[in-house]
């Protein structure tokens, strides 16, 4: 009776597959995370903002959908609210230089170099999501397992203002993070800002890493 015990337990313990993996350390997937945001070439990006009203050209940011091309290059459609009305603004990035269609004659215009919306920093080497993860403070593994990874941390108030592409200011903030299981790649961020206005909720989600992307100054802009 007592040797059929044990055999029971046995073969429930095989159909289990013994004993569970230890869950990673985040300080290492934090390191495997900076390994493949360095080496990216291309990527697709889609920020979405709710709460209290962020200004870009004098209408308040909604969306942004884009790609973003190595070493310094991003395109993007900005959902933006003028009101009860909607509207579509395109914008461009190339080197120090940014683009965005008039809101009314829907013509390209250039804008000063360090001035609205340019996706582009997002992915710089000094200033982008490398930067982050290596100034990331209190980083927490919430949960391992599955086709992601999620951890949490704190920015501080540098790193805000890069990873919202210039449209929050500088502040310290919690945040949270999920990276790739399988490549390491920051594919969602989770945030909130706090300004004059009032508490903003961000979220950045990329995908398609190193798909193939052109992307070049916009014609008569």
């Amino acid at each position: 009776m007592r040797r059929g015990a044990v055999l029971a337990l046995v073969v429930v313990a095989a159909a289990c597959g013994g004993p569970a993996a230890p869950a990673p350390e985040a300080a290492t997937l934090v390191a495997g995370a900076i390994a493949a945001m360095q080496a990216v070439t291309s990527a697709h990006f889609e920020m979405t903002h709710q709460g209290a009203p962020v200004i870009v050209q004098g209408l308040a940011f909604d969306s942004a959908v884009g790609n973003y091309a190595a070493p310094d290059a991003a395109e993007a459609v900005l959902r933006m609210q003028a009101g009860d009305l909607t509207v579509q603004l395109g914008t461009v990035s190339v080197g120090d230089r940014t683009w965005i269609t008039n809101p009314i004659t829907g013509r390209w215009e250039g804008l000063r170099a360090g001035t609205g919306f340019n996706p582009a920093v997002l992915f710089d080497a000094a200033l982008g999501w490398v930067a982050l993860l290596r100034d990331l403070d209190e980083v927490a593994l919430v949960a391992a397992g599955g086709p992601t990874h999620h951890l949490s941390g704190q920015v501080p108030a540098e790193r805000v203002e890069a990873i919202t592409a210039g449209l929050a200011a500088g502040q310290a903030v919690p945040i949270d993070i999920w990276l790739d299981a399988a490549t390491g790649h920051i594919v969602r961020l989770e945030f909130s800002t706090v300004a004059e206005a009032g508490r903003s909720d961000w979220v950045i989600v990329m995908s398609d890493f190193g798909a193939p992307v052109t992307i070049e100054a916009p014609e008569g802009g």
